[in-house]
Order: structure tokens, then sequence, then C-alpha cells
């Protein structure tokens, strides 16, 4: 295969639309030379609009989401299909953004795996540094990717369902077998402890970049996906053995004072959900649930008039009153947390559990209100864990995840059904709908992904 030149921002659509396995397109920009340098490649590995990517259209499919009878006619095709839990989500004209975006990541941080460390003009400490990073990064990647393209990894079974392609190179031209959920999985992992193994950063310079406790969080996020709770949470509690901060929204003069992404002190690594999903209208049973000492509500929503088009109800207001923040959903202080409360309340330990639960809940209440839950049963803290986590990530996607896993047992399973243009849609536990299909453009192209 011929060398081609990458340039320091290296423009790649991942189309996929060109010629058959032909898996992203370089396009020379400007005079940028070819990464020669260590400089360099920390300017690909800095690339945020690139590397921040992480999909989003599961927010509609989400319990989150629910359109208005009068929304329902303003929405594009792509979020009608996403919002009924179509088998066909894009017309043969379309691109799947999600995919491309973070498969876009992926072949950056192929990219600087294989050619970090022969740079020219940097320390052995600069190039390993560069070197880890990019591990997380294809780490996060892929558990996007797996989280929306496959099914559920399930503790009981041997995950041989399949999955997404594995490209753990950076070849432009490569066929997208797809490789298992467990093989992906395993991968995920195998990424994130050679980020440890490198000795990345213990704490990064900015949130945007990833560090150690991002290593330890995105460990505890992959296992609690997984069912390996104990996991899940030995690495919940190191994350927060190295950053535990929580903003208290009491000392907020209003929603409008939340702080900008790079002073946040809840987040732990960012990842941003594309612009394309701002906006969602939230569900109103979700919106209900919040009572009125709650300041999540004011804080986290917003009216609907101040999206486009406009709504009746209310959308999530962060990309609205501390717009640098997006709609983050980076590991996080608040996540690790809740993280370590269902995990705790899995085990068993029904008190640790709801510790957990009062500490996040203590800096979201109005001053002198009573904001303390409690449990007598681990059922009853894990019912709270569960609750706690629809109000604290309302509007982020993280209930798409969250109805994927839970659907396997039989104690959470339930059928969502919802109206769209006078039809009634139901997504049944155990349906196809919880699995995002391919782009049938992209499986023209790469008969292979259709296997």
């Amino acid at each position: 295969m011929k060398l081609l030149k990458f340039t320091l921002y290296i423009f790649l659509p991942v189309l996929l639309l060109n010629s058959c396995r032909d898996y992203v397109e370089v396009e020379p920009v400007g005079n940028n030379r070819i990464l020669k340098y260590t400089s360099d490649y920390r300017g690909l590995a800095n690339n945020y609009e690139s590397m921040t990517v992480a999909g989003g259209i599961y927010l509609l499919a989400s319990a989150d989401a629910e359109f208005p009878t009068t929304y329902q006619n303003s929405v594009s095709t792509i979020w009608s299909n996403a919002y009924t839990w179509q088998d066909k989500i894009y017309d043969p004209s379309q691109g799947d953004s999600d995919w491309n975006g973070l498969y876009k990541a992926i072949y950056y941080s192929n990219v600087i795996i294989d050619g970090v460390m022969g740079s020219q003009d940097g320390s052995d400490a600069e190039k390993k540094e560069i070197y880890a990073e990019a591990f997380v990064h294809r780490a996060f990647a892929y558990l996007q990717l797996v989280n929306t393209y496959s099914p559920q990894f399930d503790p009981a079974s041997d995950n041989s369902a399949k999955a997404v392609p594995l490209l753990l190179k950076p070849e432009l031209f490569s066929k997208l077998d797809r490789s298992t959920v467990g093989q992906v999985y395993d991968q995920i992992i195998s990424d994130l402890k050679s980020a440890l193994d490198n000795d990345i950063q213990d704490a990064a310079p900015f949130n945007v970049l990833p560090s150690k406790r991002a290593v330890y969080a995105l460990l505890a996020r992959t296992y609690l996906y997984m069912g390996s709770y104990q996991l899940s949470l030995d690495n919940a509690q190191k994350a927060l053995a190295l950053q535990n901060g929580l903003i208290d929204f009491k000392e907020l003069a209003t929603a409008y004072s939340y702080p900008v992404l790079v002073q946040n002190p809840e987040v732990i690594f960012s990842k941003t959900l594309l612009t394309t999903y701002d906006g969602s209208p939230l569900s109103n049973d979700l919106l209900n649930s919040f009572d009125s000492n709650d300041l999540r509500y004011n804080y986290y929503t917003i009216a609907g008039s101040n999206f486009f088009p406009t709504y009746t109800g209310r959308g999530f207001g962060m990309t609205r009153y501390s717009y640098t923040n997006g709609i983050n959903v980076g590991v996080s202080v608040p996540e690790m947390y809740l993280i370590s409360a269902e995990c705790y309340a899995r085990l068993g330990q029904t008190q640790e559990a709801i510790d957990n639960l009062n500490i996040v809940r203590a800096k979201r209440y109005k001053s002198g209100t009573v904001y303390q839950v409690s449990a007598g049963t681990s059922k009853e803290a894990l019912d709270l864990a569960l609750i706690e986590r629809q109000k604290e990530f309302i509007g982020r996607g993280f209930r798409w995840f969250d109805q994927r896993r839970l659907n396997l047992d039989p104690l959470y399973q339930k059928t969502y059904t919802r109206v769209f243009k006078g039809q009634t849609y139901n997504l049944e536990p155990n349906s196809d709908g919880y699995v995002f299909p391919i782009n049938q453009n992209y499986i023209d192209l790469n008969p292979e992904l259709g296997n």
C-alpha cells in the first residue's frame, strides 16, 4: 500500500462512500506537514473537535425523549426513525454521523499509537504520554460503538453475537469484518489497561485530555455495563480517590452560573454528544419525577422555547446555560458516586449505597430542605440508585444504555410505548430495537458488515 501523507489535522471524513472497503479519505489541507515531529502528534491528540465525539443518536430512542404532537411534524426522517426504534434509520443519500465520527476518532488514535513513539524532536516522556492517551480515546469510542450498534453484553452468555469492526491499525483500506461483543469489550479493557501500563498522567492539564482518573472511571463504566459489579465499584472508588469534587447547586446564583467546561470540577474526562441532538424534548414522566426542592430541574433543563424548532415542554439546559459544556457524556464525579451506589446495592451493602446517593443529593437540593434518602433493603437501595441516575443524567442518553442492560433483568424489564404521528410503537424486552442498525450504504460497499 502506498505511503499516505497525514496532515497535522488530517482531514478524514469517514464516509465509506467512494470505493469498496474504502474506510477513510485523506485530503491534504493547505501547507500542513506530514506527521513527523512529536508536536505534530500532540496537535492531533489535542484536536478537540474530532477526539471528543461521542455520537448520540441513542438519546432519541431513550426513555428520556418524548416528542410533543405538534413537534413531531418538524423532525427529520432520521429523528423519526430513531425515536420509533426502526430497523432502518438513514435514507440511501445519508451518512451516519455517529458511526463516522467515532471511527474517525479511532483512526486518529490508531495513527498516534502506530507512529508517535518513532516521532522526532520529542522526549520519551512526551511521546509516552501521547501514546497512553490514544488508548483511552480508542477505548471510549469502542464503548460507544458497541453499546449503540451491538447487542447488550450479557454476563450469562458467551457474547458471541456480532458487534462492530475492531480496527487497530491506521489502514485506510481494510476489510470491515465485525468482531463479537465479547471481543470488543476485551479490547476496550485491554486499551484502558495499556494506558495504565504506559503510566498515563494522574491528572491532565485540561479535562478534555485523558488521565489515570479517566481510565479508572471508564473501567468503572465498562464493568458496570458488563455486570461485573465488584470490578466496577473498585474502579469507581479509585477514580474518586483522585477526583471527588461536586458542584453545590445551592451556591450558584442561577443556572447560568454553572462553570465552563475547563473549570468544571465534576468532569473527569470530557466527551460530548454531537450538537445535532441538542434540544430533544424531554419526557414529561421524567420531568415530573423531580420534586420542588430538587435544583436539577431548573439547572439541567430549560424551556423548549429556547430551541429551534420550539416546543411546549423542556429540553436539556446545559447547552444554553453553559454552552462550552455541551451535552457532556464523558465520565464524571457524580457518575462515579452513582456507580458506587448501584454496585454497593447489588453487592448487598445497603448503607454504603445510600451514603453515596446522599453525597450527590446533598449538592443538588435547596438549602434547608430534606435531601436524604434511606432504604431498608438492598433492593430498595438499588431502586433509588437507578432513579437517581435518571435524574442526574437527564437528557444525555445514559438512559438508553441503562435500558439496554436492565432489559436483561426480569425485575426491571418493561415495554416502552410511544405514539408518533398517530401510530403506536412498542419496544419490547429483548427487541432488536435495542440495537441500532448499521447504515445500509456501508453494508452495500462492505458486505462483510452485514454478516
